[in-house]
């Protein structure tokens, strides 16, 4: 059954036609909207971009939030920030003439419903999960999510994507004619005609031979923590050929990155901190800035400059153990060493210049030798000098986000000539402009909106030039803006499944969690990631709780910037599965609960076949008491009585000491926990529709939940059912009971449901994605479902032929199938609602412990 609310998928590479509209070159943030516009305005538009695929998106998926302006509190932002208020900040940035802050700050105040209208998905501020914003919005999922809800909206209406790139322009570019470009694909190159071109295709970031002839031999070290496809050719020949520049050379966003990460699109992740709690030295062992001078959220960037302004940019934090416990989150631990020498042998830093450098600092704090430079200790921040053993260190190295020297544009978006006005049909939006707007300065959200606006202001001023040109399709219509007006674009081809987690599970969901702690994009997405930021620590009952928070709905793998291909190789909801499986078996054989589900269900009919005469066997009739002519009922109560009674008792200690062992930071218990918690159970909220998840084929629907559901309900009806069944025996009346009975009414419609639900799940089971999955997971899974289908089925089936000779028989089965579901439930998948409910009654109790959102 396919899902009830189906969405088109991210679109795969189209080929390149002889001629568009508009080409966009660039498949971020600023491209895509601008593609999406100038298809909302009847154009014929190709999108193209040299990433393969899984990296579609440049940048962007780096991104979390984007500054906004709004006259009043939304869903989104709090308070209020008038576009004034907007333009003002950029302005003290960029002192301008050209109008352009204005244009941005305006044209963002309806950026933030165009995009929701596209499908994006931004955070509601009111459940707590992000810092107070009145000045940015932020995605839920970040910017991986942001981009591929773009590529579908843009798939859905039709814009032809295509893997390629144009590195030059012809030499008339300039001139209001149509331009005739060349389009390098992996077949070669492809001649392409568009009436105007919108350039967004980033910086140079990825281009370390053009950083290093603008900063020397220094950038040569430099992590690139964006894209690797961010090379800059075409805007390196614009402003080779003709355009007006704006910004510095070689200038950009610069953070201070840990230097062991990988040294290309790492984002946030890779970025280092901490710096206020040690001292920080160089290859030399020698200190060359004030460690406590800046503390505020700028120090990423003030050290992301020191570290860029050295000839060797090269640097080592160097902490205390005491210092390291502060550190948040980062993506590798620091390195250790016990003594001075040792530490600098480990890091490659001058011995002797490192001791000198701690005996000056010693000799500061016992006698108040002055340092130089000066150490400051601002208020608020510990610092325990690293002059006590262990010692640690974090490698540091600059790590540049995006550069901000680009081409100049005008308030339509087309790119300024240094000789005076403007191309006709060539614009640009995005990083490739962005200088004009940020000097060398950097305000949280405004590369992204700036994006969006001069995307949007691009994609409709290319638009205007196809009227009359290539596939000029009319002005948008309703239809157009729902539906694909273009060629069928096909899903991307199946991806390998990930590498299996390594033979220890739990080291793996630490890992891919602490990632997850180290980003933070998917705070919004589900309970786990909250609750992870509680317990950064990611000890054995954490990582135990988190394990059983997740619902496995896989959205944040889709929303992962850092799943595979990329190097970390992400697969949270794989790991997580995988720990949760290794927590059921407790260390038993794996397949232990299927053994005993299978001895039981063939044992119970072969010790039937063995011990009871045949005639009473198939004996035919359902006359009141023939089940018990089969099996007695003492021994069939008293097994039902002993087998689920122990099973209980076994699952209530285990569940008893994952409560002990999981208590993390502090909660506030009481029925209003409770019942948010078990509300969350049994509505099952944190999977599927309710949290805007995300599928390969885009937000999911309910169908899952119902499934869910259904099985769940119909197991339900079956418990009672038996319990109707006690009830009437207890009366005097014996089973089998007539039809219209309530034992066989509700057996027979939980039955049902069951089926219904066993069918549903496997459906999507078979069509589900399997990259984020666990091999152990979907075996426990398979497990489960074919133990509860045969319960079910043998239940129905034991009602239709109860009144021939085959009723014995499939008693004797039904019962050993309802015997082994419940031996194995204390170790087998059965089990997970119990550890799940658990986990989301005390994830309740720690949220009402912490303060609700400022307003």
């Amino acid at each position: 059954m396919p899902d009830p609310r189906p969405v088109p998928p991210v679109p795969g590479p189209s080929a390149l036609p002889g001629a568009t509209g508009v080409l966009v070159a660039g498949a971020g943030f600023a491209g895509l909207v601008a593609a999406i516009e100038a298809r909302l305005h009847g154009a014929e538009v190709t999108l193209i971009d040299p990433a393969p695929m899984p990296l579609w998106g440049g940048n962007t998926r780096h991104s979390r939030n984007i500054r906004l302006a709004h006259d009043s509190e939304t869903r989104w932002q709090r308070g209020g920030y008038p576009a004034a208020e907007f333009a003002a900040d950029i302005e003290r940035l960029v002192p301008s003439d050209t109008g352009l802050a204005g244009v941005l700050a305006r044209g963002s105040a309806d950026l933030g419903p165009w995009l929701a209208a596209r499908g994006v998905a931004f955070e509601p501020w009111d459940e707590g999960n992000l810092p107070f914003s009145r000045r940015t919005a932020f995605f839920r999922g970040g910017g991986q999510a942001l981009s591929h809800a773009l590529l579908r909206a843009a798939g859905q209406l039709g814009v032809r994507i295509a893997s390629g790139r144009i590195e030059a322009l012809p030499p008339d570019w300039a001139e209001d004619r149509p331009l005739c470009l060349t389009v390098q694909t992996a077949d070669g190159q492809h001649s392409l005609q568009a009436e105007a071109l919108v350039l967004a295709t980033g910086g140079y970031g990825a281009n370390p031979d053009e950083m290093i002839r603008h900063l020397g031999p220094g950038a040569a070290a430099f992590a690139n923590r964006g894209t690797p496809h961010q090379d800059g050719a075409p805007l390196l020949w614009l402003m080779a050929h003709g355009a007006a520049t704006v910004g510095r050379p070689g200038d950009g966003h610069l953070v201070a990155v840990d230097a062991r990460a990988p040294a290309s699109d790492a984002g946030i992740v890779s970025r280092a901190d901490g710096m206020q709690f040690g001292l920080v030295v160089d290859a030399a062992g020698q200190r060359f800035r004030d460690e406590g001078t800046d503390v505020g959220s700028a120090r990423y960037s003030v050290w992301g400059r020191a570290l860029a302004e050295r000839a060797d940019p090269r640097a080592w934090l160097i902490l205390d153990a005491e210092s390291t416990a502060r550190l948040p989150p980062l993506l590798y631990p620091p390195l250790t060493a016990e003594n001075p020498a040792d530490l600098a042998r480990l890091c490659g830093i001058e011995p002797g210049g490192l001791a000198a450098t701690l005996e000056a600092l010693a000799a500061h704090l016992d006698r108040g030798t002055p340092l130089e430079p000066p150490r400051s200790r601002p208020e608020g921040v510990p610092f325990a000098p690293p002059l006590r053993p262990p010692l640690a260190a974090i490698p540091l190295r600059p790590g540049l986000t995006f550069t901000r020297h680009g081409v100049a544009v005008d308030a339509t978006a087309r790119i300024r000539l240094a000789e005076g006005g403007s191309a006709h049909r060539v614009f640009a939006a995005g990083a490739s402009m962005a200088g004009a707007l940020l000097g060398q300065g950097y305000l949280s959200g405004t590369a992204l909106a700036i994006g969006g606006v001069f995307g949007r202001i691009a994609g409709a001023g290319a638009a205007s030039l196809a009227d009359h040109g290539v596939g000029h399709a009319g002005p948008a219509t309703d239809k157009l803006r729902q539906a694909s007006a273009g060629p069928a674009l096909q899903p991307a081809p199946p991806q390998p499944a990930a590498p299996a987690p390594e033979p220890e599970p739990w080291d793996e969901a630490a890992r891919a969690l602490n990632i997850c702690n180290t980003c933070g994009f998917c705070t919004g997405l589900c309970a786990v990631f909250p609750a992870a930021r509680l317990r950064p620590a990611l000890g054995a009952g954490d990582l135990r709780h988190l394990a059983h928070l997740c619902h496995d709905c896989r959205s944040c793998h889709y929303d992962c910037q850092y799943a595979l291909p990329h190097a970390l190789a992400v697969n949270l909801p794989a790991a997580l599965a995988e720990a949760r499986a290794a927590d059921y078996a407790a260390r038993l054989p794996a397949r232990l609960p299927q053994a005993v589900f299978l001895l039981c269900l063939l044992g119970l009919p072969l010790m039937a076949l063995l011990a009871i005469p045949s005639e009473r066997l198939f004996a035919a009739g359902a006359a009141p008491g023939a089940f018990y002519e089969v099996i007695p009922h003492a021994l069939m109560a008293g097994g039902a009585g002993l087998a689920f009674g122990g099973a209980a008792l076994v699952l209530a200690v285990r569940l008893w000491r994952f409560w002990r062992q999981t208590a993390g930071p502090a909660a506030q218990p009481g029925i209003r926990p409770l019942a948010r918690g078990l509300g969350a159970a049994l509505r099952l909220t944190n999977l599927g529709a309710d949290r805007g998840c995300d599928g390969p084929r885009g937000p999911t629907g309910p169908a899952r939940r119902i499934f869910h559901h259904l099985l769940a309900g119909g197991f339900v009806l079956t418990g009672l059912a038996t319990l109707a069944g006690a009830v009437l025996h207890a009366g005097g009346e014996i089973a089998p009971y007539p039809l219209a009975s309530a034992p066989v009414a509700l057996g027979t419609l939980g039955g049902i449901a069951m089926l219904a639900g066993l069918a549903g799940l496997s459906h999507r089971r078979k069509r589900a994605d399997r990259r984020p999955a666990s091999a152990r997971m979907e075996a426990a899974d398979r497990d489960l479902r074919r133990a509860l289908g045969i319960v079910a089925g043998s239940g129905l089936a034991l009602l239709a032929l109860r009144d021939g000779p085959a009723m014995g028989l499939m008693l004797a089965l039904h019962l050993g199938a309802v015997l082994g579901l419940a031996l194995a439930l204390p170790f087998g998948k059965l089990s997970h609602g119990a550890y799940r409910s658990l986990a989301l009654i005390r994830h309740a109790a720690e949220r009402a412990a912490r303060p609700g959102p400022r307003r």
